[in-house]
């Protein structure tokens, strides 16, 4: 049967197996191949992709990293004494950790 409310059509490229898989999977459950494709969609998790940015800030992030962390080893060789500049690396550490899991797709879910 026919939703009136679906009155937009769509084209969906498959393989000649994925094609039979959809209708394998069509006749052993008695929903129509639509139904399937739409149950499925639902249940996807999307991943909104981040700012153009994001990719370069999370790179001068990792470059102040880098530059923390040479002055980091000069604290710890005794060439500098800033008590507090390991805690700001780690913080520093922590946000890019943050930042990649954003930019490899454990960002914001879609609704």
């Amino acid at each position: 049967m026919v939703d009136a409310n679906r009155t937009k059509a769509l084209l969906v490229r498959l393989t000649h197996e994925e094609k039979e898989l959809l209708k394998e999977q069509s006749a052993r459950t008695g929903r129509t191949q639509s139904d399937i494709i739409r149950s499925a969609w639902k249940k996807l998790k999307i991943i909104e992709l981040p700012p153009a940015d994001f990719a370069e800030t999370v790179v001068q992030l990792r470059r102040i990293g880098n530059n923390l962390n040479q002055v980091a080893r000069a604290v710890n060789m005794g060439e500098v004494h800033i008590p507090e500049i390991k805690n700001v690396l780690s913080e520093i550490v922590a946000i890019d950790k943050k930042l990649s899991k954003i930019l490899l797709g454990g960002g914001r879910k879609w609704l």
